[in-house]
């Protein structure tokens, strides 16, 4: 059944400027406007790793990426001062493809898999008195989409049905989650995603 293998390595990143408005309770049960600045930077390489079957393509598609977000508040209210928030996180992802339609540059396909957002990088040693158990956090994703290649350039917008996240202090809590529930409070989102094949 096997034909010819496809493989390759990718490097892409971006960059985000958001400019804002948030609001907060006041004191006096109130609401007040409270505006913002967002800065956010990120890299990620990807590998991808694929078979041709006689029944379609089937592929391992794995990535990891480094993002850094920043946000700059900017009050106005009294007795409130202005401040920041920094954001440094680790998303490593993978899934397993089936392409179903193929051409020489242009490829359809379906995928499950997940990805996961990691602030706190100490998840084998979790502190109970930090508690930064809030900003682990993994999703699982069916997602279809098209991918369109010219030369060593790609385009990959797509569709993803996400599940709820399941936030854990370490690995094991990850298998005790309720996974009934996680698709309940399911998204739909879609993406675009390019870059450079080596």
């Amino acid at each position: 059944l096997t034909a010819m293998c496809q493989s390759g390595i990718s490097i892409s990143g971006n960059s985000q400027f958001q400019i804002g408005q948030s609001i907060i309770p006041t004191t006096s049960g109130d609401f007040s406007e409270l505006n913002y600045d967002s800065r956010q930077h990120q890299i990620k390489l990807s590998v991808f790793r694929g078979r041709k079957l006689s029944i379609g393509t089937f592929a391992i598609n794995g990535s990891i990426s480094y993002s850094i977000n920043k946000i700059e508040y900017e009050s106005s209210i009294s007795g409130i001062n202005d401040y920041e928030i920094n954001k440094n996180m680790l998303i490593p992802s993978l899934e397993l493809w089936y392409i179903f339609f193929q051409t020489e540059n242009i490829f359809i396909y379906t995928s499950i898999g997940g990805y996961g957002l990691l602030q706190d990088l100490n998840i084998l040693q979790f502190d109970e008195e930090i508690g930064l158990f809030e900003y682990n956090n993994i999703i699982p994703f069916w997602r279809t989409g098209l991918q369109l290649s010219y030369g060593r350039f790609f385009i990959n917008p797509f569709l993803s049905f996400d599940l709820q996240g399941i936030k854990f202090n370490n690995f094991s809590d990850i298998f005790e989650a309720d996974f009934e529930q996680q698709v309940k409070n399911y998204n739909i989102r879609s993406g675009l995603e390019f870059g450079i094949m080596f």
